[in-house]
């Protein structure tokens, strides 16, 4: 269900961005390197220091990306069922191998033809990722938005860019890390990465596999997949499990808050 902001919960001032969108050329199998499209204007990274750390800021944080994160799920979903009517039943014409090719082509599949498509690869990649798996993970990748990548380039989840005067560097450090015009587009650039790295194969097959189960996904069953997300391993995967189990009933009080005033 695609929801909008409540005012009285998240007093932010959102501005819309029209910076331009930078590609990236160089990605390596555990480095977070975006390589999909994302929309032009979206809104930007408020400055989250404004509100206190602990719950004021944790409800400011999830209220900014809860209807986000619903928004790119519903996008992934119109997808993903319509490649699933279109395998079963479909009538091919121009339009729809079109969309076909830019779908195949946003995942980082090869697909010439409707007769030339490997469904089963492409649909594990164009699937949708649990609301709380993305929350928690930009919550560890951000500092719930505080992060200098966040506030100056949008970037709630780490991704790295590659080449001297990409991005923003971290101080101290010659790593650097991608820019993105909006909030939204760096959502998407997460989203694609996961649904399409090669590095997180394993996650998409374990999602694959609970939905033939007829099974729920859940950040609790992907997060062990993470492991390439993060130089940190084991570790990583550890403060994760840390961020659900502490912060999952917040994030599904607010979903059901916002449910209820619909």
């Amino acid at each position: 269900m695609t929801r909008s902001f409540r005012p009285l919960t998240l007093v932010l001032t959102l501005f819309l961005s029209s910076a331009p969108f930078q590609t990236l050329a160089d990605q390596t199998l555990t480095d977070k390197v975006f390589t999909g499209q994302a929309p032009a204007e979206q809104f930007q990274m408020p400055d989250l220091r404004a509100h206190p750390a602990g719950p004021e800021r944790k409800v400011a944080f999830f209220n900014l990306l809860i209807p986000l994160i619903e928004q790119e799920n519903a996008r992934i979903n119109a997808d993903r069922e319509w490649l699933m009517a279109m395998r079963d039943h479909g009538v091919w014409n121009n339009g729809s191998r079109q969309r076909l090719a830019s779908i195949c082509k946003e995942y980082g599949i090869h697909c010439d033809s409707e007769n030339d498509v490997s469904w089963n690869r492409l649909l594990a990649r164009v699937d949708v990722l649990p609301m709380q798996l993305v929350l928690i993970q930009a919550v560890e990748e951000s500092g719930w938005g505080t992060s200098r990548f966040a506030r100056e380039g949008n970037n709630l989840f780490g991704i790295r860019c590659f080449g001297e005067d990409c991005g923003i560097g971290q101080l101290g450090s010659s790593r650097r890390y991608q820019s993105f015009a909006s909030v939204q587009e760096a959502l998407q650039a997460y989203v694609n990465n996961i649904n399409s790295h090669s590095a997180y194969q394993k996650l998409r097959e374990r999602r694959a596999a609970l939905r033939a189960k007829g099974q729920v996904v859940t950040a609790l069953a992907l997060i062990p997949a993470l492991g390439k997300y993060s130089v940190r391993g084991d570790a990583y995967l550890s403060a994760l499990q840390s961020l659900l189990d502490t912060n999952a009933p917040l994030i599904e009080r607010l979903r059901d808050q916002d449910d209820d005033a619909v």
